[in-house]
């Protein structure tokens, strides 16, 4: 089932402590450690032992093969307890079980090797620091309560006779039994109380950095979280200028990732970092950039200098925004504004003009049925002029009264081959290759007015084209869009005329109205769409054309009105 929980919970056992965790990977260190060096300390220091009693004593030495004996039992226990280790035995008894190794080891050696007169006689004591080590301050105790409590067992007996060590040659004196025991339970107690001082200062200084590390990974986590979760960019440098940092939302702004972006000098981006001090910042500041896929970006941003907490300057710190849809939307709104004006100037002084022209050509007609010859030719070029003017006005007013769109379910590829059959026969288009590349694209839009847009967008590409030139009309639906766009091969459009170029009036035709274009966007918007231009000088320019999609339920109601 979706979303059913897995792992160790879902099979019913219980979660697992993170702390508990820590403290077992903890003891499995020392384990291993004690476990390894025990095998070396052990085996030099019998040996050394062993080498000793056979000088003294010669091959017979019945100790020195006792020693043997025990290097290799030690040995053989340290194996076992390395494989049950391995085999993830608990390590709980694990450690009881060495600690009981070291126990007997350590009283064996100091019977075989004289008691109370043993040159090992320090072996005691590290009993002790073996079961702090392993068990804690609990197991320091007990441990050396265990091996003074034998040790003196041992020194008793050999005291009675009952048990007399090898190489003792009578039972051991009262004085000697109780000096022994001063010494040697000094040393265990003392050396137990220092490993649980010791274990119980390292636990607390273990819990306070657990405390601080915890702390520290909960604010790095929530600084990646805050980092990962805004919108803007964010880009740091080293003193050298150079990135070594972005967040992912300064990837998708820039169109690179840190992989890409590290190393590469920060003025590489953004201007330099003029005025950034150790005190200030600079002044919000734009900036154009082109991402790898070509696409030109407008980034505001401000530059910060990154500081120690010394004061000290380690680099710079870049915070920065993608302000390119912002600014169509100030420009679709300011050109809608600049539309609005010229529209209503236009027609103004179209009816203005209207009724003289009317007067013009109706009186012009009048003196032309008594003319002749040179005075005839004279009066059809006023009255084509006039006509021309006339067609002027009706543009004008067209311009500034647009009629209302009723927007359909258009099959645009339908549209664009019907206006491409009209528009191959226009003399503009005589010389042209057009060509088509159409997919399925129905779209909500006035079939008259779109093929109106069509038709300018054509003969503005004709008009710009070179004799040979194609012109490419595409149209594909991208998900709740359709796009329509009309690209050619012409001349382009030199960079400082772009933004002008859907402005009324203006044109760089001899004979244009400078109306073919902004009646385009005028339409395009009215239909919830947008357009985009991409022109590049000498090589050519590309409308682009996006249109809300027409849904299944928008066609039936079209229907139902039909």
């Amino acid at each position: 089932m979706s979303g059913a929980p897995t792992g160790p919970v879902a099979e019913g056992r219980p979660p697992i402590d993170v702390p508990a965790r820590r403290v077992e990977d903890e003891l499995r260190k020392r384990l291993v450690w004690l476990t390894a060096s025990r095998i070396v300390v052990i085996t030099l220091v019998l040996t050394g032992g062993s080498y000793f009693l056979l000088q003294k004593e010669g091959l017979g030495s019945q100790r020195a093969a006792a020693l043997g004996v025990l290097v290799l039992g030690v040995n053989l226990l340290q194996l076992l307890i390395a494989l049950l280790l391995r085999a993830g035995y608990r390590l709980v008894r694990l450690a009881a079980v060495q600690v009981a190794g070291d126990w007997i080891f350590a009283l064996a050696l100091l019977f075989l090797t004289g008691l109370v007169d043993s040159l090992f006689a320090f072996v005691l004591p590290l009993v002790a620091v073996s079961g702090g080590a392993l068990l804690g301050e609990r197991g320091a105790w007990i441990t050396a309560l265990a091996a003074f409590g034998g040790y003196a067992l041992l020194v008793v007996l050999a005291h009675h006779g009952v048990l007399i060590p090898p190489g003792l040659e009578s039972a051991v004196r009262t004085t000697t039994v109780l000096r022994e025991l001063f010494i040697q339970g000094s040393a265990v107690f003392l050396t137990a109380g220092l490993v649980a001082y010791l274990g119980s200062q390292a636990r607390t200084a273990g819990e306070r950095a657990e405390e601080a590390e915890s702390v520290l990974l909960q604010l790095h986590a929530l600084q990646d979280a805050i980092l990962r979760s805004t919108t803007s960019g964010v880009l740091t440098t080293n003193r050298r200028g150079e990135i070594n940092y972005v967040n992912p939302a300064g990837e998708q702004i820039l169109g690179l990732g840190l992989d890409r972006l590290r190393g590469r000098s920060l003025h590489e981006i953004f201007p330099a970092d003029r005025g950034v001090t150790e005190t200030s910042r600079s002044p919000r500041e734009e900036t154009e950039w082109k991402t790898p896929h070509g696409r030109k970006r407008v980034l505001g941003f401000h530059l910060t200098p990154l500081l120690d907490p010394g004061g000290r300057r380690l680099g710079t710190l870049a915070v920065f925004q993608d302000l390119t849809e912002l600014k169509e939307l100030q420009e679709r709104a300011s050109r809608s504004e600049r539309l609005a004006l010229v529209g209503e100037l236009a027609a103004n002084l179209a009816h203005e003009l209207r009724n003289p022209m009317a007067s013009i050509y109706g009186a012009i007609e009048l003196l032309r049925q008594d003319a002749s010859g040179e005075q005839d030719a004279l009066f059809a070029i006023v009255l084509r002029e006039a006509e021309r003017l006339n067609r002027l006005v009706s543009e004008f007013l067209a311009f500034a009264s647009p009629q209302p769109p009723r927007p359909v379910p258009v099959d645009l590829c339908q549209l664009v081959r019907d206006t491409l059959e009209a528009f191959a026969l226009d003399p503009h288009a005589r010389e042209l290759r057009l060509e088509a590349e159409l997919s399925a694209g129905t779209a909500l839009a006035d079939e008259d007015q779109m093929s109106q847009v069509l038709w300018n967008l054509l003969l503005n590409a004709a008009q710009a084209s070179r004799p040979g030139g194609r012109v490419i009309v595409r149209c594909r639906e991208e998900g709740d869009r359709v796009v329509l766009s009309v690209e050619d091969e012409g001349c382009g459009i030199p960079g400082n005329l772009r933004d002008r170029i859907f402005d009324p009036f203006f044109t760089t035709k001899e004979a244009g109205s400078g109306l073919g274009l902004p009646m385009v966007h005028r339409v395009v918007e009215s239909l919830g769409g947008s357009i985009e231009l991409r022109s590049e000088v000498g090589e050519g320019t590309c409308f682009t054309i996006s249109l809300p999609r027409a849904s299944a339920e928008s066609a039936r109601r079209a229907v139902g009105k039909a």
